[in-house]
């Protein structure tokens, strides 16, 4: 084996071993609210995101899931993109930041109940310092909602299912966040409480 042959194993086997040395750390970031969904019922909702912290030998990376938005009561979710999610965040283009629902034609309407105007996100997500990924988002963040569904309740066979969100407003929803470690697929973070009780009050009379 000539010299440069060695030299390339090495080189091969020193470059598996700083991969192999990798390690990563997830946090969840959460936070709760009270407001009206689009029906002016006063709900409560849930934002969460998870970050991933990649550090490598002599590297330092990190990655975000989706920024999502929850109602109580309500069995669909917003999801939020940034321009780390090309296909996703369609409505603004892949050179520029920010973190947006872009909306559904067939789902949704904007704040004055008129069809979604095509290349305009229905809402934003922003911080204090602007930050423009999900990944770099502080401890207290805004909404900014311009939207509102086509159909906030839809029938499902027999059923009535809510489909509604976050009521649409021209002063930001500011949310206080925590975090957590671990995945919220880890149950670390509390869920919403969609009891009938709450969400259909009208049962069992």
């Amino acid at each position: 084996m000539t010299l440069l042959k060695i030299f390339s194993v090495f080189l091969l086997g020193f470059s598996l071993l700083l991969q192999g040395c990798a390690t990563s750390r997830t946090t969840t970031h959460y936070g709760f609210f009270e407001a009206e969904n689009s029906q002016g019922e006063l709900r409560q909702f849930r934002v969460h995101w998870e970050t991933i912290d990649v550090q490598g030998f002599n590297s330092r990376e990190r990655y975000s899931t989706p920024l999502v938005l929850q109602a109580q009561c309500s069995q669909r979710a917003v999801r939020f993109y940034d321009a780390n999610f090309r296909a996703q965040r369609a409505c603004i283009p892949n050179d520029q930041l920010g973190i947006a629902y872009c909306g559904s034609e067939r789902k949704d309407l904007d704040h004055r109940a008129l069809p979604i105007e095509k290349g305009k996100a229905c809402a934003y997500v922003v911080d204090a310092k602007g930050a423009g990924e999900i990944k770099y988002l502080g401890d207290e963040i805004q909404i900014i909602m311009r939207c509102q569904p086509k159909e906030p309740q839809v029938r499902v066979g027999r059923k009535w299912v809510n489909r509604d969100y976050l009521k649409p407003s021209s002063i930001p929803y500011v949310v206080s966040t925590k975090t957590v470690p671990g995945s919220d697929k880890d149950g670390h973070v509390p869920q919403l409480w969609n009891h009938s009780s709450v969400c259909d009050p009208t049962q069992g009379r």
